[in-house]
């Protein structure tokens, strides 16, 4: 269930391809025939999504789910739960959605994992930054510009939030926003916008002479050729995929990719990719027990009897990422960091990690 029309349709694209391309691998392999069937929420509306699951389910007889964003996420768990359908959303993970039967995250959560690392990493980098801007969207990200950001941002610096601005999803025209900012006097921007919006948004930052940091916590290779150059100005957050990582479950699937659609993966892609691997393992191990693959009942007790699986993140040369699986929360636990971008492409600045609400923000940094 992707944003497959609308302002977020690559998403779609990307999410898509990631599975199918896995779907093949297994195939190919010995595994399997998966027999995907798409569902549009349109880029995050909540009618359609109800609606296309309703038919998957029904028509389709789906046995596992992909899902992405937060709002059309959220308002699906009803149906999942009561069909048992085991849902995974490697897209917009919210904490709307944690600790719900049936549903997994296969991303750390949306904006609120590396927010308590990229606040600490502007507040010891830029020490004078006191005044900031938070930008983002009713999509996702909302626990933060809400909650968040104004409870540890004083806490990390002395500082304050001086303006909080809300924006439509896929907005191309910033200027009231920036004028806004520019007049509360920010000394930076902290935004969990995404999608396309983050390049027009620091484009036309810094077209308006604005010369402040602006951190996020998204990278996509489409934003980035809508910012062109100014997007070497912009740092972000989050558990980014590297695309030029050693670990071989990574670099056989971005030699594949490159092989199938002739460019190489980016972050989203690599989650859905992922996911059906998992939904592959879950199904051997519930075999192995005598079971049946098709019955998601059986197969999320095989996740909760055994959480850890093979990851394209982490791991170095030779050895293959891991990733394990929240059985509180149902939440995942993948490398974050925080990364300037270079020539268009994103490198290391400093490693981060999940920290909870209890702990002190500053020790999600770790370099």
């Amino acid at each position: 269930m992707l944003a497959m029309t609308g302002q977020g349709s690559f998403f779609g694209k990307v999410m898509s391809r990631g599975a199918q391309l896995a779907a093949k691998q297994i195939k190919e392999n010995g595994g399997p025939e998966f027999v995907i069937t798409i569902a549009d929420h349109e880029s995050g509306l909540v009618p359609p999504a109800v609606t296309g699951v309703r038919r998957l389910i029904t028509q389709n007889k789906i046995k596992t789910l992909q899902t992405s964003y937060g709002a059309p996420s959220e308002a699906i768990i009803p149906l999942v739960q009561d069909n048992k359908v085991l849902t995974f959303n490697g897209g917009g993970s919210s904490p709307g959605q944690l600790s719900k039967d049936y549903l997994w995250m296969t991303r750390m959560l949306f904006a609120y994992d590396p927010t308590d690392g990229a606040l600490t990493w502007l507040a010891k980098n830029q020490p004078n930054v006191k005044k900031l801007a938070v930008v983002g969207t009713n999509e996702n990200g909302v626990e933060v510009w809400k909650e968040k950001a104004p409870r540890i941002w004083p806490q990390l610096s002395g500082g304050s939030i001086v303006a909080t601005e809300i924006h439509d999803v896929g907005a191309t025209d910033f200027a009231a926003v920036i004028a806004r900012v520019k007049a509360a006097g920010a000394d930076a921007v902290f935004t969990v916008s995404f999608g396309d919006d983050l390049g027009y948004m620091v484009k036309q930052f810094r077209e308006a002479n604005y010369e402040g940091p602006i951190v996020g916590i998204e990278f996509t290779d489409q934003a980035a050729k809508v910012a062109g150059a100014t997007y070497d100005t912009y740092v972000f957050a989050t558990d980014y995929f590297d695309v030029e990582s050693k670990n071989p479950f990574t670099a056989q699937f971005v030699e594949a990719h490159i092989a199938e659609y002739g460019e190489p993966p980016e972050y989203y892609g690599s989650n859905y990719y992922e996911q059906v691997f998992v939904i592959w393992e879950l199904m051997r191990r519930v075999i192995a027990n005598g079971g049946d693959p098709q019955d998601s009942a059986q197969l999320q007790q095989a996740l909760i009897d055994k959480p850890e699986f093979y990851s394209v993140y982490g791991g170095d040369e030779g050895t293959v990422g891991t990733m394990s699986f929240d059985l509180n929360d149902h939440s995942i636990s993948k490398p974050m960091g925080v990364f300037g971008v270079k020539g268009g492409k994103p490198y290391l600045l400093a490693p981060i990690k999940k920290v909870s609400a209890s702990d002190d923000p500053a020790s999600a940094l770790l370099g």
